[in-house]
């Protein structure tokens, strides 16, 4: 759920096929302060350590590991289009997740997408604070205007009721929706959808 440090280490341990637990330290300089990329390098080089960042350790589970399921399909009819909906549940977090998918995708290369974070007051509410129901809406209109395409509204990574102001941008939204690797995992799995609302 957190991509830090302390859940780095308990990957690395389970990947090695070792109880689920290890040591977090600072690695200091000679001065006192703590040790950059550029000084753990060389740490790394002088004492055949290898060295890798939270973030690749989350592209290779993300891609070795399969952390979404199908849970239910459906179809939606809303002012833009017909949709079909899927819906999909993580191992990672209790929360659902949910496809729209517009016309014929599968085996298509470049379909739009759009990944959007769960945004209560915007989405459900038409908050004026944020711009998330509009961004919404234009995305809908788009994909049926384009003929095919997807719109993955993610659940978890939103910022729902908490720290609403943070994320009522598109830039914040986008910040978002980098932190989670699930939706990557859904477009993967639409591949092979049909449409057919």
């Amino acid at each position: 759920m957190r991509a830090g440090q302390t859940e780095a280490v308990v990957d690395l341990a389970r990947l090695a096929g070792l109880r689920p637990g290890g040591v977090i330290c600072e690695i200091m300089n000679d001065d006192g302060t703590m040790a950059r990329v550029p000084q753990l390098s060389e740490f790394c080089a002088l004492h055949e350590v290898r060295m890798i960042s939270v973030a690749d350790l989350i592209r290779y589970r993300l891609q070795t590991e399969r952390f979404v399921q199908r849970q239910a399909e459906g179809c939606l009819r809303t002012e833009f289009g017909d949709f079909r909906t899927v819906a999909y549940s993580s191992t990672i977090v209790p929360e659902r997740h949910l496809a729209l998918v517009h016309g014929e995708i599968a085996g298509k290369r470049d379909v739009l997408v759009r990944m959007h974070s769960h945004c209560i007051y915007g989405d459900v509410f038409g908050s004026t604070d944020c711009q998330c129901n509009e961004v919404l809406k234009k995305a809908l209109e788009r994909i049926t205007a384009e003929g095919a395409g997807v719109l993955v509204y993610l659940h978890q990574t939103g910022p729902g009721f908490r720290n609403h102001e943070s994320f009522r941008t598109p830039d914040g939204q986008k910040q978002l929706q980098h932190e989670s690797g699930l939706g990557a995992q859904i477009l993967s799995d639409l591949g092979s959808i049909l449409s057919g609302c």
